[in-house]
């Protein structure tokens, strides 16, 4: 307020807005070019000049963030621009910019490229700020038209209202069977959808276990999840190959597939894969057990739901099983009376149905599948 009152000749020659402020307006590009661009170059710079807090939610794929207001920096022009005005709110955010000239010129000095996309939430006054301060260091800046807000309407278009651009072919079978094993090997050979690297979690009772392992880079809500997925999409160069995902329910963790993307995948061509027990419990034990049985033991130990299922003692008996390092006895109950019993779906869309215990002979065949499909899909 004491601020608005200093500095009053000044901001009162100020325009309500950013428009025209600034003399070097950057070059435009829509979410969608935008979109292709990442297609083609996944080396693409792109800058996120939001608050730190709003880059934490989400972002665009591979963008770093460059704060040009920082969290309290942006409460405190928010609150002058609603209780003053727009041009008091517009002074600050200039003044506070202004005193960043060292750092803005650290960063640009960083980069590794000199010509770079730039967004904030709708493509107003801090993405056109931040490319004027950036132009002044000999940084070309592309901005995006109405920013995070547009692209995030890209994934809403897709997902939740007009996903028959896209073709399926989904992998079932009973858990342990190499869904995953062969997910991952497909990667490199057709486009894959991989819904559960997406959600950081295997959707089942142990289903957090393999990532918490491998990586604590897990999706904090449900933009990220979705945005994840999306990255997938647009990481593949278009092809006339369907993608090949994962039978998931509609909600993986705490994440929910969105209601027309999962329609979709519901009515897409199955491929059934099978294998018998003794190689299921390797991959499950592999997959659960690669650090010891802590996690394992603490996931049913702290399972109201599982008590709930089979009953204080039944769940004592598993807890004992794994205390005393009967590992293998301990998958194999849980895969025939838990996970086949709950999780055994009937599809009346299988197109073929794979037996291998050898998962990349497995993988093989459903490349040719794919293929022999391409044409009728």
């Amino acid at each position: 307020m004491q601020l608005a009152k200093d500095h009053e000749a000044e901001i009162n020659k100020l325009p309500e807005n950013y428009h025209g402020y600034f003399p070097d307006e950057p070059e435009l590009i829509s979410a969608e070019n935008w979109i292709e661009s990442y297609r083609t170059d996944k080396n693409i710079i792109t800058v996120d000049v939001r608050s730190e807090d709003e880059f934490l939610e989400d972002h665009l794929p591979g963008a770093i963030n460059f704060p040009i207001l920082n969290n309290s920096e942006r409460d405190e022009v928010g609150f002058l621009y609603k209780q003053v005005s727009p041009q008091a709110a517009l002074f600050l955010a200039l003044k506070t910019a202004d005193g960043k000239a060292d750092k803005i010129s650290s960063f640009c000095a960083g980069l590794k490229a000199k010509e770079i996309f730039v967004y904030c939430w709708r493509g107003g006054g801090r993405s056109s700020a931040a490319c004027h301060y950036f132009s002044q260091h000999g940084i070309k800046c592309t901005k995006i038209i109405e920013g995070y807000k547009s692209y995030r309407h890209q994934i809403y278009k897709l997902f939740y209202e007009n996903p028959t651009s896209l073709n399926f072919v989904v992998l079932s079978g009973l858990t342990g069977c190499g869904k995953t094993q062969i997910i991952e090997d497909l990667t490199d050979k057709v486009p894959v959808f991989d819904i559960e690297k997406a959600a950081g979690h295997a959707s089942s009772l142990f289903g957090h276990i393999r990532f918490e392992v491998k990586t604590d880079d897990i999706p904090q809500n449900q933009l990220q999840f979705e945005n994840r997925l999306f990255e997938q999409i647009i990481s593949v160069k278009k092809s006339a190959l369907p993608f090949i995902t994962e039978s998931e329910s509609k909600r993986i963790s705490k994440f929910n597939i969105p209601d027309r993307l999962y329609e979709r995948l519901l009515e897409s061509p199955v491929i059934e894969v099978r294998s018998d027990i003794i190689k299921r419990v390797e991959r499950i034990r592999a997959e659960y057990f690669s650090d010891g049985i802590e996690r394992a033991y603490q996931t049913v130990e702290r399972s109201e739901f599982l008590k709930k299922v089979l009953g204080h003692e039944k769940t004592a008996e598993l807890l004992s099983m794994l205390k005393a390092g009967k590992i293998d006895e301990f998958c194999e109950w849980f895969l025939k009376e838990y996970y086949d019993k709950r999780y055994a779906t009937k599809f009346n869309n299988i197109i073929a149905t794979i037996e291998h215990n050898d998962l990349i002979k497995a993988s093989d065949e459903i490349v040719k599948t794919i293929n022999d499909l391409r044409h009728s899909i």
